[in-house]
């Protein structure tokens, strides 16, 4: 027997073999299982993915004389058959060479046969996007409703040439790449069936070589077992028959570049050109190169590129800065670029090697990147000047706050005398402690009434713009805008004329304190953080009041009749005084 390519003796005979696309896989499995299979289906995707296998193993699935199974058996003439492509039920059809309307007549006529040996007649139509628009023309109505028996499977790696009627006759399916790991599996089991040994650093190399495609690394390990001299295949026979670049190599171009040494650059380009490969695979190689350099300077594990993990090899590549490799991959790119339109692709990439490695262009290139750090650097010390400094004004407004709160205590405890005639801490703390919110209610519900009711009442009216905060069966706290205020609303006769007004809704009350809304503002802190603590009836901080209490005034000094004597002076005689 002639012999075969691995990547026909190695073609997956069942779905269990399949590489990858397990959900293809799946969808299949689960339409022959459930009796659910179309009259159409649309393999799409890369090169060597496994679309032509899966539809004849799909096949087999259907027609296999156990079947239809998700288990071919592999072993009735059918099964064969379909293997050897002998069986005349199981039609593969390469539209590449058959793309025209005649060709697509013919099968339209054969489709209305019975199948001869088998359950269904299948048509695989590889390559389906090279049919001529006529041809998808008398396509379409056998397409869409062809007989029970005849499955139609389409494959294409270009699906998007299909025309919009045929493809919404087909169930989709698409293909992906198959992994490294899927790739590297297969292969050792090859090399391991054919007896043969393989160093890791080969497998590495093919696979990436192979880009995604199993047919292409098999066909490549092909290649190398007959280019190999021994039963060891090395990354040495892989390189050789593949034209793949040896990771040193590009590494040290790019080493000799970035110590300016432009003539041994040069040097190991020549000696790479001399051993036959392309210019355009060296520069798209070392492109990926400088792709794998900047991958490591970042830390990411990368199985694509392992000559990286050397230790002296990572030492190296710390010292090259990123804008200077990003600039590299310019110069390349451009150059890549170029050199499509010329015949001496050569130049060009000497010309970008000799950029690569000249002085004035990574000089000037680390200066761009130490000004832009630079920069950053500024915008974060901006930054950071304004949160300082809004920190800053915070911590010393708090700081401020604290100091005063901290000499008013200090004042306090130092004094042997104390003011008894301003509001205490203790007369707002009994209120609060023993307020209820009923009470509260009440006021606020009648706040408006006395309002409308005396509003008439300069004073009253006064109060009523305040607000009430708390309140208990004896007293009420009323918050006003400024201490002013609270001293009008506290003196004596007005403090016993409004008092009067509030016994009528509460009759029980006795006492009220007007305080300044930036003094309820510290105790209200106070009291609502001891609260949450647990506190039921907490015990609040000593501060400083400054509003006095209600005092009579003091007839026989004559201080009664002074304050009488310049009201009358600013009002002329139109105020009216009312005497106790």
């Amino acid at each position: 027997m002639s012999y075969q390519a691995l990547y026909r003796a190695y073609r997956p005979q069942t779905f269990k073999e399949v590489v990858d696309q397990k959900a293809i896989v799946r969808t299949l499995e689960n339409a022959i299982i459930h009796n659910k299979v179309g009259h159409a289906y649309l393999f799409c995707g890369p090169r060597g993915t496994g679309k032509t296998t899966l539809a004849k193993i799909f096949a087999k699935a259907l027609c296999c004389e156990k079947g239809p199974t998700i288990s071919p058996c592999l072993e009735c003439d059918i099964c064969k058959g379909i293997s050897q492509g002998s069986i005349a039920d199981v039609i593969e059809i390469d539209a590449a060479s058959n793309n025209g309307a005649d060709d697509i007549r013919a099968l339209r006529d054969s489709v209305k046969y019975l199948p001869s040996t088998c359950r269904y007649k299948v048509y695989i139509i590889d390559e389906v996007h090279m049919l001529s628009n006529a041809a998808f023309n008398a396509l379409l109505k056998t397409l869409e409703e062809p007989p029970s028996y005849v499955v139609f499977i389409l494959a294409t790696t270009e699906p998007y040439k299909l025309p919009n009627t045929i493809l919404s006759r087909c169930q989709r399916f698409d293909f992906q790449a198959i992994s490294n790991e899927g790739i590297d599996e297969r292969i050792r089991y090859v090399c391991q069936e054919e007896k043969l040994e393989i160093t890791d650093e080969a497998i590495l190399k093919i696979v990436l070589a192979s880009q995604g495609g199993m047919r292409d690394a098999l066909s490549l390990l092909d290649q190398v077992i007959s280019y190999a001299t021994s039963n060891t295949i090395t990354i040495d026979d892989v390189l050789a028959v593949s034209g793949e670049i040896a990771d040193q190599d590009l590494f040290d171009i790019v080493k000799f570049a970035y110590e300016q040494e432009s003539i041994k650059a040069l040097d190991k380009l020549s000696y790479l050109e001399n051993k036959g490969k392309e210019v355009p695979k060296i520069t798209t190689d070392l492109m990926l190169h400088l792709r794998n350099i900047l991958v490591q300077k970042v830390k990411i594990n990368d199985v694509n590129a392992p000559f990286f993990n050397v230790e002296e090899v990572k030492e190296y590549i710390k010292k090259i800065p990123n804008d200077l490799i990003f600039k590299w991959l310019d110069i390349l790119n451009e150059c890549f670029n170029q050199m499509k339109f010329s015949t001496r692709k050569e130049s060009f990439l000497d010309l970008a090697i000799l950029k690569m490695a000249d002085k004035n262009i990574q000089d000037t290139t680390l200066l761009n990147e130490r000004i832009n750090q630079l920069s950053i650097e500024l915008e974060k010390l901006k930054n950071n000047k304004e949160v300082v400094k809004e920190v800053i004004n915070y911590n010393t407004t708090k700081a401020s706050d604290l100091l005063k709160i901290k000499e008013q205590i200090n004042k306090e405890e130092k004094e042997v005398v104390v003011d008894d005639n301003l509001i205490n801490i203790k007369m707002i703390n009994d209120c609060l402690n023993e307020g209820s919110k009923e009470t509260k209610e009440l006021f606020l519900n009648e706040w408006e009434n006395i309002k409308i009711k005396y509003g008439s009442e300069v004073i009253v009216n006064m109060l009523t713009n305040g607000k009430v905060v708390a309140a208990s069966t004896n007293s009420l706290i009323v918050v006003l805008q400024d201490k002013g205020f609270c001293e009008r609303v506290m003196t004596y006769q007005n403090y016993h004329k409004i008092l009067e007004i509030l016994k009528n809704i509460v009759p029980s009350i006795e006492n009220y304190y007007a305080i300044p809304h930036n003094i309820w503002s510290q105790i209200k802190i106070d009291y609502k953080k001891k609260y949450e603590t647990g506190i039921e009836k907490p015990i609040l901080d000593n501060i400083i009041i400054p509003v006095h209490l209600p005092q009579k005034p003091n007839k026989d000094s004559g201080e009664e009749n002074k304050i009488i004597g310049d009201l009358k002076t600013i009002f002329d005689d139109k105020l009216e005084v009312m005497e106790e």
